[in-house]
């Protein structure tokens, strides 16, 4: 009898360890592993709504680059917006795609401007547009982003994270690993900043460095920048 009950003991510590096992595995996350996943998820965020722009049916939506002037891209949105995106800016302008007569229009003040016949490549990785004779060669990126790294040992007002949306429709969004983006509908930037005592500093690249202080509150759950009031909301 006692022999019986040793075995059903033995065999109860041996499950027991087997489950606390498992427990202590699934919970165990070093403090610098959750920071990795917390930033990677912020990064993702920006970049899986970037992303939602260029996709669709149209072989056109993409990011492209000419040869010629690889520092800038040109995006072509689903929104019926084209972007020309050079470093941590992006500014737009209408785009107009007719598949059936094989043209794109757009009107950039510096870049591509007017409408042009298309051309495809059997891969769709090369775009070919001709205007008055000329021909310009656009190759096809994997993606864009705008956003530039994180910076270290920012300082971060943790009131203001997440995404904002005003009644005009302006966004910003703010990473705890200070990073953050605004879309001001003639364009959209990516900055590195950091927010305390009601100043956002923030910094982007747009051929060259530019340095912003943007004064911002927290009033009744809303955040108000240089006065214009913003709303939290999910993209």
């Amino acid at each position: 009898m006692n022999k019986i009950i040793s075995m059903i003991m033995a065999a109860l510590i041996a499950v027991s360890a087997g489950y606390l096992s498992g427990c202590s595995q699934e919970t165990t996350t070093s403090p610098t592993e959750a920071v990795t996943v917390k930033k990677q998820t912020e990064e993702n965020e920006i970049q899986t709504y970037l992303k939602g722009f260029t996709e669709g049916k149209n072989p056109l939506y993409g990011t492209w680059v000419m040869k010629e002037f690889d520092y800038v891209s040109y995006v072509f949105r689903n929104d019926g917006l084209a972007e020309l995106v050079m470093d941590n800016e992006g500014d737009f302008t209408k785009l107009t795609i007719d598949e059936k007569a094989k043209t794109l229009s757009v009107a950039f003040v510096l870049g591509l401007n007017g409408t042009y016949n298309y051309s495809l490549s059997d891969d769709n990785k090369t775009l070919t547009l001709e205007l008055d004779g000329k021909k310009y060669e656009l190759q096809r990126q994997p993606d864009y982003n705008i956003a530039p790294n994180p910076p270290k040992n920012a300082e971060i007002d943790n009131d203001i994270l997440g995404w904002w949306k005003s009644d005009g429709n302006q966004i910003y969004f703010f990473g705890s690993d200070g990073v953050m983006y605004s879309n001001t509908i003639t364009m959209e930037t990516g900055y590195t900043y950091s927010a305390k005592s009601g100043v956002i500093k923030a910094v982007y690249n747009y051929g060259g460095k530019v340095k912003l202080d943007i004064k911002y509150n927290i009033k009744g759950g809303k955040l108000l920048i240089e006065d214009q009031e913003f709303e939290k909301y999910t993209p």
